[in-house]
C-alpha cells in the first residue's frame, strides 16, 4: 500500500466594499475558529489563500497574523499569491493581471517574508493565456477544478498528481482539484473521507490528492458552523489523518512540486 500526499486548502475572500460586519462575521464563525483548530494539530500541513481585501481587515487581527507567521516558519502553511482584489484574470488587461498579483504578492512577502510560488485563480475560471501572464509575475503553479481537465478529454478518476502547461515557452504547473473531496469535506462523514484515502492509496501508482475550496464553507455557510466546530467535524478530520498517517501525508503545493515530476 502507498502513501498518498494529500494537499488541503482553502481560500478565503470577501467581496471589495462588503460590510464591516461581514468581515467581522466570517472571521468570528469560519477564519478564527479554523485556525483555532489547526494550531491543535501540530503535525497537519496546509494552504492558505485570502485576497488582498481580506488581508487588509485580518491585519487588523495581530494573533491570527502572528499565527500564520509561526506556522509558516515550522512548514506547516504555505500561502499563495493570486489577484489582490480577486478579479477574473481572463477579462481584465494583461497589464493588469500580472499588477494586481505582483501586488498581493509583495503584501505576502512584506507580511510574512516569504514568496508565494502560487496563485489562487478566482471561482477558477480558467484561459490558456493566462499561463504566460501568471509566470511573468513570478508564479510557478495554479489549482484548478477538475472538470477543466475532463472538458480537455482526461479521465477524472485517473487525475493523480499534477501537470504541466506552457504558454510561449513559459511553462506552469496545474493541480487538479478534486471534486469528490469537495463535495466530501466538510459534510459527509469523516470516516467516508478516510475509506476514500485507504481506497486511493491501494493503487500502484504515486498519488496526490486536492481538496482546495472556500474557506468560509467552515463555519459561515448556513448550518456550518454548529457541524464544523460545535459537533467537531474539523477536528475529528485531522485527528484521523493524524491516525492513518501511515496511508495519508498532508503536504504542501511547493512540497509535491519539489519531491514528484508532473
Amino acid at each position: 500500500m502507498k502513501k498518498i500526499k494529500f494537499i488541503f486548502a482553502v481560500h478565503n475572500h470577501q467581496p471589495v466594499g462588503n460590510f464591516e460586519w461581514v468581515f467581522q462575521k466570517g472571521y468570528d464563525n469560519a477564519y478564527k475558529p479554523f485556525m483555532d483548530v489547526m494550531l491543535k494539530h501540530k503535525s497537519i500541513k496546509w494552504n492558505l489563500h485570502a485576497s488582498g481585501i481580506l488581508w487588509d481587515f485580518l491585519l487588523s487581527k495581530k494573533s491570527y497574523v502572528s499565527n500564520i507567521k509561526k506556522l509558516i516558519a515550522k512548514g506547516n502553511l504555505e500561502i499563495l499569491s493570486g489577484g489582490y482584489y480577486e478579479p477574473i484574470l481572463s477579462v481584465i488587461p494583461q497589464k493588469d493581471r500580472i499588477g494586481q498579483i505582483n501586488k498581493l504578492s509583495q503584501f505576502i512577502k512584506n507580511t510574512f517574508n516569504c514568496n508565494p510560488a502560487g496563485a489562487w485563480i478566482a471561482e477558477r475560471v480558467w484561459e490558456p493565456s493566462l499561463v504566460k501572464d501568471l509566470t511573468d509575475a513570478g508564479i510557478k503553479y495554479v489549482a484548478l477544478d477538475d472538470v477543466h481537465f475532463s472538458s480537455s478529454g482526461l479521465d477524472v478518476n485517473s487525475l493523480r498528481g499534477y501537470y504541466t502547461t506552457e504558454d510561449h515557452g513559459a511553462p506552469l504547473n496545474v493541480f487538479p482539484i478534486s471534486q469528490k473531496l469537495r463535495y466530501f469535506i466538510p459534510f459527509h462523514d469523516v470516516n467516508v473521507c478516510i475509506d476514500y484515502f485507504k481506497r486511493m492509496a491501494q493503487e500502484d501508482k504515486e498519488t496526490v490528492l486536492v481538496m482546495a475550496d472556500d474557506g468560509e464553507k467552515f463555519g459561515m455557510w448556513p448550518g456550518t458552523y454548529k457541524h464544523v466546530y460545535e459537533y467537531g467535524w474539523l477536528d475529528k478530520f485531522l485527528t484521523a489523518l493524524e491516525e492513518n498517517s501511515d496511508i495519508v501525508e498532508t503536504v504542501t503545493f511547493s512540497e509535491v512540486l519539489n519531491s514528484i515530476k508532473p
